[in-house]
Formats: C-alpha cells, sequence, structure tokens
C-alpha cells in the first residue's frame, strides 16, 4: 500500500515542471528574424502570465493591421522598468519583434519597444 502512494506523489510532484516547460515555449515564434512596426496602440491587457498589446499598423492598401506582440509577465516587465501604464491606448509606437513562424498571422515575441517619448524598452 505505501509503493502506490509514493508512485502517486511522485507523479504528481513532477507534473507541474513539465506545465512549466510547456508553457515556456517559443517555438511558435521565429528567433532568428527581428521585425519592426509602427503603430498605435488599440489594446493592451497587463495581465498573468504575460502581458499582451495590440498594435494598429497602416497596410500598403490603405486599411491597418492590427499585430499581436506578446511580451513577459508584469512582475518581469516590472524589473525592466515598465509600469501598468508605460503603454496606453493611442500611443504612437515602434515595436521590435521576434515574428511568427506562421505569416499569415500578423503578430511576435517583444524584443522592444520605443514609446512615444523616444524611450526604448526592452521586453
Amino acid at each position: 500500500m505505501r509503493i502506490p502512494f509514493i508512485a502517486c506523489l511522485i507523479v504528481l510532484v513532477g507534473l507541474p515542471g513539465g506545465a512549466v516547460l510547456a508553457h515556456h515555449s517559443f517555438a511558435a515564434f521565429d528567433m532568428q528574424r527581428e521585425v519592426s512596426i509602427k503603430g498605435t496602440i488599440g489594446e493592451v491587457q497587463y495581465t498573468n502570465p504575460h502581458v499582451w498589446f495590440f498594435v494598429d499598423v497602416p497596410a500598403a492598401n490603405g486599411k491597418t493591421e492590427s499585430w499581436a506582440v506578446e511580451a513577459g509577465g508584469p512582475n518581469i516587465l516590472l524589473r525592466a522598468g515598465w509600469k501598468a501604464n508605460t503603454v496606453k491606448v493611442g500611443d504612437k509606437v515602434e515595436v521590435t519583434i521576434h515574428p511568427m513562424h506562421d505569416t499569415s498571422k500578423r503578430g511576435g515575441s517583444l524584443i522592444s519597444i520605443r514609446l512615444p517619448d523616444g524611450k526604448i524598452i526592452r521586453g
């Protein structure tokens, strides 16, 4: 009876580690490429586990494309100099990202952002 209990305990303790490693995969992003986009912040989601913001970028056809940008968690960004109001809807920004591998999707993982005042913050 003691062996099944210990086996279950080992399995339960080992599960969260796998979930954490799976969560932090950057497989969706092309980490070998960098893309810069300029536009206006359309939405900000300053929440755990990752901060997301959306940049409305003028396209060549005259329409606007919304780019989804994934940043680190709020605690990580705080240590990099961010605050909850660092990026606000309506801000004109320039963002450098590692783009998605799937080029049909407009988005990427944040490298840095140039704020309206010219300050550059890494993500």
